[in-house]
């Protein structure tokens, strides 16, 4: 599986993987290293050929043809139910560009020596060193969330303030004309923002985060230039007046900010401290990135259980008790930091984050409230299952139709659509008739104060005239918007649409029954939806939490609406739990997303209406197609494993997916061999199985059974040997003289009753131990596995050692590599290499012989 050469520049800046500044090692190929098989399936000069399909030489995934049109079918559909999906052949050809990542320890002699070494107060000292990280992961993205929300506030401040003075002198089209100006401004200033950081910082950044959890390296996708671009970005754009949120891409920033201070190196800066090595391999900076990712969702709502669960449920696919408690830890050092600073030390203690909707707890259900509550529910996941599929396909239309096309009509897409959405926005409220502040009153018996002042710091924005009403025992201060009313009136669309996003879901979880009439949030919740839909994609940072919480919020209100014109309710409930159901329906989050609302509203006494709405929209969207970010992922063709295999391939064994045709290495290898595979042309693999050296032919020897012994072909599993790992040695000069073959008592034939030693690898024993080189510590391997190293041809290596020295490769390759036997399932063989989080699983038969291997994307 190889690299197209059009993603050469892809990898330039990495920062988390052996990309192209290599490049050189490899001569002058242009190829890339693609994902880590070590095996060739066809001639290699089909692999380039986009306009041709694989050969699947061994893997033939139904003999059925009725089974084949299906799945053919299922391919060419845009969304679909989970475990439907198989991928076309020109999607298994995108997916070479993208390598796993290497979760398993390498368990080799210099490890296991260095455990032997290690004290327990070097153990502790680890430890203690990554509850220091997760503090300082906690507090940076508490002052980064900080910044967002205090830049976002002043930048809409600006806006509405600079429109305001031309609306008070009623100048609808001036005033309209500077809000549009502004919001043009910042739109295309971040969209432009994107081109020189790369189109890896637009979007949510969700599937990025899920998919290098998951064990995928994406190029780019968690570097210094991309947290810079996205930061920038989501600032520019979350004050454009487009609906979009900041939660998505703050989980992406939180993940950044981890994987940057956990492992406390840059290959983007080439900047590699030796002062946290021991962190410098990738289950740690997985872990780091999985706790980032936690306390973006923390700081972001202000819910540090939710930002646990989120990072359990939806992001990560590996977990462990140890996790649990760090990033629980970073979670509430993160809420503690945005809320000290949004308020100061003299202020009472909330679990404020950049967003905050209070609802007031006098206001409880009836249980008979429980049947429209479900009914929300269904409407949920319906509404969020038509998104997925409407989003779906307009992401994938984009993708073709501005594939071959210049970056810049990007650019002007975002343009469109801030000049759509501006004059919608802005026409539905110049043309909503203005209501009294009686009519509003209802049955809350609230008070308005028709001044202009009053905000709270809990309030996004001060945009114009405001209303402000405080009900009773909630405080809570709902902000209404003159919009060229006289007096004592508001105009209730402009709550809506001339407003922040939060500011307008405040007024949605707002008390007061009458603020809003029927046709004005039908008319808004059609709106929403469709801008939402259109927006999602767009070449800026955006995120979908807070639209789909606004649409879900104006439709559940409007259902509260309708339903208190027969019974007395209060639609603010109902709001809350359209809120949850909309962002069930799209995203299928179950347990994580009721936390984050209920503490987002600080509504404890909804918890079941919640729960319930959450699991029905859940199950009614599942009925349809996956969660946006599933779709995403399959379209982007990150090479994404699942909890459970794709059904369409629970039928085959391990050999029907597995390459067979292995490159392999001897234990003591001669540096030529090695050099030679490292710069080939056709053996682009970043594992290579390690097997015994071949004995030479002794026609006079015979086993038990007088059958003549060969041993040249023997190709029995050592173990296995990264490409990074014969890149330092070589680098290094770990180089040794021809060694001479170990005597293996079970070769030396004789008497078939007798009882021969059992070979024991990572002991001193007569068979196979050799001591590594000193100069190659497991130190000094763990750094070199970080860095880059210039190409071969710069190394310096001179004539004499690359045709007389070797290699042993004993010391440093992984002895505990797990192994599947050429009858297991493909079922077993998914399940094995999912759970484990492995990069490669060589195949062997019932000899230890290596007949095969199997790496990512041959499980897809």
């Amino acid at each position: 599986m190889f690299r197209n050469n059009n993603n050469n520049n892809n990898d330039n800046n990495n920062n988390d993987g052996f990309d192209d500044e290599n490049k050189g090692i490899f001569l002058d190929s242009k190829i890339e290293i693609s994902d880590e098989t070590s095996l060739i399936d066809k001639p290699y000069h089909d692999d380039y050929n986009e306009n041709e399909s694989f050969n699947n030489n061994n893997n033939n995934y139904d003999n059925n043809n009725n089974n084949n049109n299906v799945n053919n079918h299922n391919s060419s559909k845009v969304t679909h139910r989970r475990g439907k999906h198989t991928f076309t052949e020109a999607e298994k050809l995108k997916m070479t560009k993208f390598e796993s990542l290497d979760f398993p320890i390498i368990d080799n002699q210099i490890y296991r020596e260095y455990i032997r070494r290690t004290t327990r107060l070097n153990h502790i000292l680890k430890t203690f060193g990554k509850w220091i990280i997760c503090f300082m992961i906690g507090v940076l993205v508490g002052i980064t969330a900080y910044l967002v929300k205090q830049s976002v506030e002043f930048v809409n401040e600006f806006k509405f303030d600079q429109s305001g003075k031309y609306l008070e002198d009623e100048r609808k089209f001036i005033a309209f004309l500077v809000y549009y100006s502004i919001n043009i401004l910042f739109g295309i200033s971040a969209s432009l923002v994107i081109i020189p950081v790369g189109q890896i910082a637009s979007g949510s950044g969700i599937p990025e985060v899920k998919g290098y959890l998951n064990g995928i390296r994406i190029p780019q996708s968690m570097n210094v230039k991309t947290l810079v671009g996205k930061l920038v970005s989501l600032i520019l754009a979350y004050s454009s007046g487009l609906i979009l949120g900041p939660e998505g891409p703050m989980i992406h920033i939180g993940s950044m900010l981890g994987g940057a201070i956990g492992q406390v190196k840059s290959k983007t800066l080439k900047w590699y401290p030796k002062v946290f090595w021991k962190y410098h391999n990738d289950r740690d900076r997985r872990d780091f990135i999985s706790t980032g990712a936690a306390a973006g969702v923390a700081a972001a709502f202000g819910a540090p259980i939710g930002g646990v669960l989120f990072g359990f449920e939806e992001a990560s696919s590996f977990w462990s008790r140890q996790l649990t408690w760090r990033t629980f830890f970073a979670c509430l050092i993160a809420t503690f930091t945005t809320n000290i600073i949004l308020q100061g030390f003299d202020m009472q203690i909330h679990d404020y984050g950049v967003l905050k909707f209070g609802l007031s707890n006098k206001y409880l259900y009836k249980y008979s409230e429980l049947i429209p509550f479900a009914l929300l529910g269904v409407a949920g996941g319906l509404f969020g299952a038509l998104f997925v599929i409407l989003n779906a396909r307009l992401s994938q239309w984009r993708s073709k139709f501005f594939a071959n096309k210049k970056i810049y009509l990007r650019v002007l897409e975002v343009f469109i659509l801030i000049t759509i959405t501006s004059t919608i926005l802005y026409c539905c409220a110049a043309f909503t008739p203005c209501r009294s502040k009686t009519q509003a009153n209802g049955s809350n018996n609230s008070s308005f104060d028709s001044s202009s002042s009053g905000s709270t710091s809990t309030n996004s924005t001060k945009p114009l005239k405001l209303l402000n009403n405080a009900s009773g025992e909630d405080q809570q201060e709902d902000k209404f918007i003159a919009f060229f009313c006289e007096e004592g009136e508001y105009n209730q669309m402009a709550g809506l649409s001339f407003n922040s996003l939060d500011a307008a879901l405040r007024l949605l979880f707002s008390t007061s029954t009458d603020i809003f009439t029927i046709p004005t949030l039908a008319v808004f919740s059609v709106i929403s939806f469709i801008l939402t839909t259109i927006t999602s994609g767009l070449m800026l940072a955006s995120g979908l939490f807070i639209p789909m919480m606004l649409v879900g919020a104006t439709f559940g209100r409007l259902v509260g609406q309708v339903i208190a014109l027969f019974v007395s309710v209060d639609p603010c409930i109902y709001a809350l739990v359209g809120a949850s159901a909309m962002m069930a329906g799209f995203s299928r989050m179950t347990i994580s997303l009721a936390i984050i609302m209920v503490e987002l509203t600080e509504g404890t006494q909804y918890m079941l209406p919640v729960i319930l709405s959450v699991m029905i929209a859940k199950w009614v969207g599942d009925f349809f197609n996956e969660s946006i970010y599933e779709h995403l992922i399959e379209q982007k063709c990150y090479p994404f494993l699942q909890s459970q295999p794709p059904k369409s391939m629970i039928k085959l064994g391990v050999v029907d997916i597995m390459k067979t045709e292995v490159v392999t290495l001897h234990e003591v290898e001669r540096v030529s061999k090695v050099i030679e595979v490292l710069k080939s042309d056709q053996h682009f693999h970043n594992g290579f199985p390690v097997i015994e050296r071949p004995r030479p032919i002794d026609p006079n020897r015979k086993d038990a059974y007088g059958n003549l012994e060969y041993y040249e072909d023997e190709t029995t599993y050592s173990g296995l040997i990264l490409r990074n790992q014969l890149i330092s040695l070589l680098y290094y000069r770990i180089f040794c003289h021809e060694q001479p073959l170990p005597q293996n008592p079970r070769l030396l034939g004789g008497n078939p009753n007798r009882r021969y030693n059992q070979r024991r690898f990572g002991r001193p024993t007569e068979y196979g131990y050799a001591p590594a080189d000193p100069r190659m510590t497991y130190e000094l391997m763990t750094q070199s596995l970080a860095r880059h190293f210039p190409p071969i041809d710069k190394m310096n290596l001179k004539k004499e050692e690359i045709d007389t020295m070797y290699i042993d490769l004993r010391p440093y390759m992984n002895l505990s590599t797990i192994v599947a036997n050429e009858t297991f399932s493909y079922s077993e063989t998914y399940s094995i290499f999912r759970t484990i989080g492995l990069r490669h699983l060589p195949v062997v038969n019932k000899k230890n012989e290596v007949v095969g291997i199997v790496t990512r994307k041959d499980l897809l």
